[in-house]
């Protein structure tokens, strides 16, 4: 498995309570990722309008495609950079 940082940033008019009414879901769907060891962490900036996604998997397709499965992503551009584990 490799390390992916997936970072997403809300498409511009987004309706932030659009956002809010899908939370739930997003979460039922995040502890899912987490839980088959994909999803490790997921970090919001709600002033950047960002959201970063610590992701493991096997390529950048694979981490899309991981992604893809949080209802949140309809929202979102993605950018995914493959990174180093933590050296330590």
């Amino acid at each position: 498995m490799n390390k992916f940082m997936v970072v997403a940033t809300f498409k511009p008019g987004t309706n932030q309570d659009d956002v809010t009414a899908m939370v739930p879901e997003e979460g039922v769907a995040a502890n899912a990722l987490a839980a088959e060891g994909i999803l490790n962490t997921v970090r919001i900036s709600t002033p950047r309008d960002k959201v970063w996604l610590d992701v493991n998997a096997e390529d950048a397709e694979a981490a899309i495609a991981a992604i893809n499965r949080l209802p949140l992503v309809v929202f979102w551009d993605l950018e995914v950079y493959q990174v180093a584990s933590p050296v330590g």
